[in-house]
């Protein structure tokens, strides 16, 4: 895990903190979530990259030396947590604060999280379908499987510099193993 965490806090600066304007409703202050996405990308962006060189269905990030180096470790430590666990999307956020939701737009029904960093608090809050807090998950280095689609969710208050790591499936019939470096298709 400290090699994993080491590498995204390299990699993760000022030029790659990239924003995901489509989760803005999600987010406690309102501003864009600064994350890294690796893995297949959304079909909602697959017309849109500009370099041609780069293979249409990765993300921009899983392209580059340390995004590549980023994401197989991700993958090995999530492959290897949950064996059975189908995902085509990693997306690491930083510091951000998400407001109660489901996610709804993902195509299964788990997600697995864990979190990275140096900070306190910050745990996954689970709701029940009235939107009252029922349990605290705390998820420092601790991969852990949940039914995000359907469970209300949202990010405990926490200081620090805090990394999340989300892996889920995307509404894509592609994935991509880092180990023989193919995208499949599902």
């Amino acid at each position: 895990m400290k090699r994993v965490e080491k590498l995204i806090s390299e990699y993760h600066n000022k030029k790659s903190r990239i924003s995901v304007g489509n989760r803005l409703h999600k987010v406690l202050n309102h501003k864009r979530p600064k994350s890294l996405v690796l893995g297949v990308r959304s079909p909602y962006f697959l017309s849109n990259r500009k370099d041609k060189t780069l293979h249409p269905k990765l993300t921009t990030h899983t392209h580059t030396e340390k995004g590549f180096e980023i994401y197989k470790l991700l993958y090995y430590i999530i492959s290897k947590s949950y064996p059975s666990f189908e995902f085509n999307q990693i997306i690491v956020n930083y510091n951000t604060d998400f407001i109660i939701h489901k996610d709804f737009k993902n195509k299964n029904d788990n997600s697995v999280m864990f979190s990275l960093g140096n900070f306190t608090g910050g745990g996954l809050h689970i709701y029940d379908d009235d939107k009252k807090l029922v349990d605290t998950l705390h998820l420092y280095h601790k991969p852990t499987l949940f039914k995000g689609k359907h469970i209300y969710h949202s990010t405990e208050k926490f200081e620090g510099e805090r990394y999340c790591v989300v892996a889920y499936q995307i509404k894509t019939n592609y994935r991509y193993d880092p180990f023989t470096k193919e995208v499949i298709k599902l």
